[in-house]
């Protein structure tokens, strides 16, 4: 699946537990390899997730389940970090 940064830009991001999480407001990628390696999302109220001091975070593109209307994360490797 090929997605564009236009149109993962701006998507609400949900968890595989049912949590509001935030939205995507910017990606890191590999330069060598071009993959994606995580997601800079702005945290909803409501995420599970702490936003840093400047109200934002990171994370890692590996917990992501799928992508379609939202972004799907696993929440329960996001938890294990914490």
């Amino acid at each position: 699946m090929k997605l564009s940064f236009k149109s993962l830009n701006g998507r609400s991001i949900v968890g595989s537990l049912g949590s509001i999480i935030g939205t995507v407001d910017d990606i890191v990628i590999d330069e060598k390899t071009g993959r994606i390696i995580s997601l800079n999302i702005e945290p909803s109220e409501q995420s599970p997730i702490s936003p840093s001091s400047e109200n934002y975070t990171f994370v890692p593109y590996r917990t992501v389940t799928a992508i379609r209307d939202v972004v799907v994360i696993d929440e329960s490797k996001i938890n294990a970090k914490a």
